[in-house]
């Protein structure tokens, strides 16, 4: 575990000790023959050596931005203008680089062009004019070049609206088109999509409402109406997207670029940025302080104090093609808030605690999300997601549920039951020991009270299933269809698996528990032929721990019309847990938990195949 624990982080002392661990570290790795790139892993991206060392040093500006609009000119900063001016000079060694179609420059531009803006007089206090030419003259590279039609839209937003506050070089009819392009991805209630509608993921908040919100308050002057509307939608979205969170300040493990990890709740520190009213800043501050408790009681830091690809852990098996040495730094984007003076009031608000056990659905976002275990349990329960360029895309957008407790494990192949690492997913296959798993649904429809979502792993196989939260218990009915024989490996949640003396088995009718430190994780079988059964070999897969177990539940299917309905349980509850019961009677199933109990019909299920 880490060294540094933070009870509380409340006060803006606080949040300059927290910025200090991340920061100190990484600006210690800079050499004085290359201060504008910073080497600190040796892992490959989709892009050059040069761009990854060009990106670790650039977003460390995510943080010394804000940081430096209250603090005075220093060695740090003297580094930071040392490296910029070098990698922006055509005829230096380090020089970052000319840029093309889609290049990941574009994205690394965008904090070099927040701190200009927040800290114009200092940076021409220490700059020559025909420094800061060069700057902005490889800053309007990103208007000659096209970019990925989705929140890369507003790298160039953001980098126009530097160079026209300090430049003439600014085109102001691309600003406009790039603005109108992302307003179309709008879909109500605060939320958009990121470029293709089945992507809604924390790109919404860290990318999109950052970006508007850092627009809303740096450019309010230009442009009053657009700031408005991105402080009103903020707000929108902020009462949603809290949903995200559970009481202790985790984000639910979900979707892609995990490894940016507290950048999950910079949103929250860009909703105190920009004073955005309509929502109560109270708990935008508990989110953002109890996130950064959460990651800081975690091992996310090297020996050297170096942040690390991963989650919980390092980790490379999870990450994407583009997360480098230094893409982790993303996370400096949480310290916005630093930008507010030590007299600003918002380091006057407590902290507030939120036990609420609630089931809310986010339709925008096709979510359904049950806070259990007075909130120290969260649990989100998707449909109809999948991003098929990024790596893993099926594990971050497709599983059945998505906890704060257990994570979520990504595959180590495809061939076996140890591989495949099928925890919270169906996974089929023509009992060949080769698995197939959902990536794109076929239709999907999320309510109040279930998800439902259906495939076809064959042309002439159909696959419906509806996923019924019970608190810590959920039902999963799958109607099959098929022309083939199946077998068919129903995943439970992954625990923790330090050794046989960490978890413990509690096996009863039709059904199994593994117990774990953190938690409980059961499968039961309840309509149709299944085998309960536990998953050992699951080393560096799950995004919360470094090996895992999971239940799993196998069933034997013939050809024609299958009907099956498991339970899984996941919650802290370890004792007296009440088993699940589901009854076919008078064309419907009857779903139990205790006293609470919910019917679905079985010709609405039938009409749904």
């Amino acid at each position: 575990m880490n060294d540094v624990t933070y009870p509380k982080i409340l006060s803006r002392s606080d949040y300059l000790k927290a910025f200090a661990k991340i920061a100190e570290p990484a600006i210690d790795q800079l050499t004085e023959e290359h201060p504008g790139l910073l080497s600190i892993g040796t892992s490959g991206t989709i892009y050059s050596e040069k761009i990854r060392e060009a990106e670790g040093f650039l977003r460390l500006l995510w943080g010394y931005a804000p940081y430096y609009q209250h603090h005075p000119i220093d060695e740090t900063f003297e580094r930071l203008i040392e490296g910029i001016c070098r990698g922006v000079d055509p005829a230096d060694r380090d020089y970052w680089g000319d840029i093309d179609d889609i290049n990941q420059l574009m994205v690394e531009m965008t904090p070099l062009a927040i701190f200009l803006m927040m800290n114009q007089t200092k940076v021409e206090k220490s700059t020559t004019k025909d420094q800061r030419e060069k700057i902005y003259q490889w800053l309007s590279q990103i208007n000659k070049y096209q970019t990925p039609q989705n929140n890369w839209l507003f790298f160039r937003v953001l980098v126009n609206a530097c160079l026209a506050k300090q430049t003439n070089q600014a085109d102001y009819l691309q600003m406009e088109k790039d603005l109108k392009k992302i307003e179309s991805f709008y879909l109500g209630n605060g939320w958009y999509f990121d470029g293709v509608k089945q992507q809604k993921d924390y790109y919404i908040s860290f990318a999109i409402h950052y970006y508007s919100l850092l627009y809303a308050v740096l450019f309010e002057k230009e442009d009053p109406k657009r700031s408005r509307l991105f402080k009103e939608r903020a707000a929108k979205f902020a009462s949603s997207f809290q949903e995200w969170f559970d009481g202790e300040g985790r984000g639910v493990p979900f979707g892609r670029s995990l490894t940016y990890r507290f950048a999950q709740g910079s949103f929250w520190s860009a909703m105190l940025f920009a004073k955005v009213e309509g929502f109560d800043l109270s708990i935008a501050k508990s989110l953002l302080g109890k996130n950064l408790r959460f990651w800081f009681s975690q091992n996310i830091f090297s020996t050297d104090g170096l942040l690390k690809i991963g989650y919980c852990y390092e980790n490379l098996v999870m990450a994407e093609e583009y997360n480098g040495p230094g893409s982790p730094y993303w996370a400096l984007k949480a310290f916005l808030v630093l930008a507010l003076p030590e007299s600003d009031d918002v380091w006057q608000l407590t902290e507030v605690e939120d036990d609420t056990e609630r089931q809310t659905v986010i339709k925008e976002a096709d979510m359904l999300m049950v806070h259990s275990e007075k909130n120290q349990h969260l649990q989100c329960f998707p449909a109809g997601q999948f991003v098929h360029l990024h790596t893993h895309g099926e594990a971050k957008y497709s599983k059945f549920v998505y906890s704060t407790l257990f994570g979520f494990n990504v595959s180590n192949g495809l061939h076996g039951l140890e591989k495949g690492c099928f925890d919270n997913v169906l996974a089929v296959s023509e009992r060949d020991d080769f698995y197939r798993v959902r990536t794109q649904a076929k239709a999907f429809e999320v309510t109040d009270n279930f998800a439902r979502v259906s495939w076809h792993p064959w042309d002439n196989v159909s696959i419906t299933s509806w996923i019924v939260p019970f608190d810590s218990w959920h039902f999963r009915i799958h109607l099959i269809n098929s022309e083939r024989l199946l077998s068919l490996v129903d995943g439970g949640f992954s625990v923790p698996n330090d050794g046989p003396e960490s978890i413990c088995e509690e096996d009863f009718h039709h059904g199994i528990m593994v117990h774990s430190k953190v938690g409980v994780s059961g499968t039961v079988s309840l309509i149709g032929e299944s085998d309960s059964k536990i998953s050992y070999r699951n080393a560096n897969v799950n995004v919360l721990y470094n090996n895992v177990a999971f239940p799993y539940l196998t069933t034997e299917t013939e050809t024609g019309r299958t009907l099956i309905c498991n339970a899984f349980y996941g919650g802290q509850q370890a004792k007296n847990i009440e088993l699940p019961k589901a009854i076919e009677e008078a064309g419907t199933i009857r779903l139990q938990v205790g006293e609470k109990s919910q019917f679905l019909s079985l010709e609405t299920i039938e009409m749904n195949v």
